[in-house]
C-alpha cells in the first residue's frame, strides 16, 4: 500500500491501525481528504501511537493578549446560540496552546477536559496527530476533521471545525478559532459559525487599530517596498517587520523596541533619524537607528532600519535562551541537571509528552542537538 511505503516498523503498524479502524466502523465507504491521510502519514512517521495520545499540559496560557481580547465578545455570542449541543468553542495561540474555552453546560465542560479540549493543552499536531487546529494553523486557513478521520483514537467521536485568526494588517498568524462538537450536527453550520467568529475578531482588530496604526503600517508597506536590508515599524500596541527582519525580531520584542526608539528621543519635533545605536533584541544586540513616524503632528510610531551585520553570534545557543518560556526553562534546567524525561515529569507534575513536547522547543529554540550541548548552555546561564 503506498501510503505505507518508507515508513518503519513502528510507523507502518500505527498507520495501519488507523486505516483498520477507518475499514471496519461505519464511515468505510466514506473519502478521506488528501491533507488527512497526509496529516496520518506525517503522525505515523514521527512515531505517534493513535491508542497512547496524550495531549501535552501547561498551565501558563496568555488569556490576556491582544487576541483573546478580540475573540472574546463574538465566542460569547455564538457559544450562546449552541446550548443543546454538546460542544466547545475553543480559541488557540500561535502555538497552538488551547488559550480559552466557551461550553453551555458544567457537563459539557468534563467531557471536553477528558479530551483535552480545555485552556492548557497543545494541538500541535506533532504531539497528538491529525486535528482541524493544528490543520488550520500550518495551512493559515480553514480545516475540518470528522470524527473517524482523527488520528487518535481519544478524539474520534468529535467532529472538529478550525479557522485561523491572521493579522489583518501583518498577515501574521494570531491563533486558530475552533468548534469541536461531540453530537451529529451539519459540518456547514460548524464553518459557518467558525467563520462568524473569526470574521468580527479580526473587524475588531481593524476598528481598534484606527488611524493612527494605519498611518504606521502604511509608512512601513512604503520602507518595505525601498528597504535593502531589515526594516521594522513599531508603537506601543504594533510590530510590523519585513521578511529580513523577522531574522532578527521577534514578536516578543516589541516593548524593548519601542522602549529603545523612545528613549532614542524618537518623539524629538525634527522628524530626522537618529544614528545606529545598539539594541538588545531576544536574538542578541543589533545595530539599529530609528526615525519617527508622525501624523499631523502627532508621533505614532518609529521606523527603525537595522544594520546589515548580524546580531553577535551566538553558537552556543545564548541568544535563544531569552526566547524560552518559564515552563521551558524549567524543563531545561532539569534535563541539564540529569533528570530524565520521565523523572522532569514527576518533578513538575506534568506528563511525560509534556516534557517531550517542551523538548523539542527547547533544542529548536537553542539549535541544539543534545543533551550536553543543553546543560552547558544552562550552566553558563546559571555562572552568570
Amino acid at each position: 500500500m503506498e501510503q505505507l511505503d518508507q515508513l518503519d516498523q513502528p510507523g507502518e503498524l500505527a498507520l495501519r491501525h488507523v486505516l483498520r479502524r477507518v475499514q471496519d466502523g461505519p464511515h468505510r465507504d466514506e473519502s478521506v481528504p488528501d491533507d488527512v491521510q497526509a496529516s496520518w502519514r506525517r503522525a505515523a512517521a514521527r512515531g505517534l501511537q493513535p491508542d497512547r495520545i496524550h495531549p501535552p499540559y501547561d498551565a501558563d496560557v496568555d488569556d490576556g493578549g491582544k487576541l483573546h481580547w478580540a475573540a472574546a465578545p463574538a465566542m460569547t455570542a455564538v457559544s450562546a446560540d449552541l446550548p443543546d449541543l454538546r460542544s466547545a468553542l475553543l480559541l488557540v495561540d500561535r502555538r497552538v496552546h488551547v488559550v480559552e474555552r466557551w461550553t453551555s453546560t458544567p457537563r459539557t465542560a468534563v467531557q471536553m477536559d477528558a479530551v483535552g479540549a480545555a485552556p492548557g493543552f497543545f494541538c500541535d499536531e506533532d504531539v497528538v496527530g491529525t486535528n482541524s487546529i493544528g490543520m488550520a494553523a500550518s495551512a493559515r486557513g480553514s480545516s475540518l476533521v470528522r470524527g473517524f478521520e482523527h488520528y487518535a483514537d481519544v478524539f474520534t467521536h468529535l467532529t472538529c471545525a478550525s479557522r485561523a485568526v491572521l493579522d489583518p494588517f501583518t498577515g501574521q498568524l494570531l491563533g486558530v478559532v475552533n468548534l469541536t462538537v461531540a453530537d451529529q450536527v451539519s459540518w456547514q453550520l460548524m464553518a459557518a459559525l467558525v467563520g462568524r467568529v473569526v470574521h468580527e475578531t479580526q473587524q475588531r482588530l481593524l476598528d481598534e487599530a484606527g488611524a493612527r496604526s494605519r498611518v504606521l503600517y502604511e509608512t512601513f508597506l512604503q520602507a518595505r517596498r525601498r528597504a535593502k536590508g531589515a526594516v521594522a515599524a513599531v508603537d506601543g500596541s504594533s510590530l510590523y517587520v519585513n521578511a529580513a527582519g523577522s531574522r532578527l525580531v521577534a514578536s516578543t520584542d516589541r516593548e524593548t523596541l519601542w522602549a529603545w526608539a523612545q528613549h532614542r528621543g524618537v518623539g524629538g519635533a525634527d522628524g530626522a533619524a537618529r544614528p545606529a545605536e545598539p539594541v538588545e533584541l531576544a536574538a542578541g544586540p543589533v545595530d539599529a537607528e530609528c526615525e519617527p513616524v508622525v501624523d499631523g503632528g502627532r508621533l505614532v510610531g518609529a521606523l527603525v532600519r537595522f544594520s546589515p551585520s548580524p546580531p553577535t553570534s551566538a553558537a552556543d545557543g545564548q541568544d535563544g535562551w531569552g526566547r524560552l518560556t518559564g515552563s521551558e526553562r524549567g524543563v531545561a534546567q532539569l534535563v541539564a541537571a540529569g533528570y530524565t524525561n520521565r523523572e522532569a515529569a514527576a518533578k513538575l507534575l506534568v506528563s511525560p509528552h509534556t516534557v517531550d513536547y517542551h523538548l523539542r522547543h527547547i533544542f529548536r529554540k537553542l539549535d541544539v542537538e543534545s543533551r550536553t550541548q543543553l546543560a552547558r548552555i544552562v550552566w553558563e546561564h546559571q555562572r552568570d
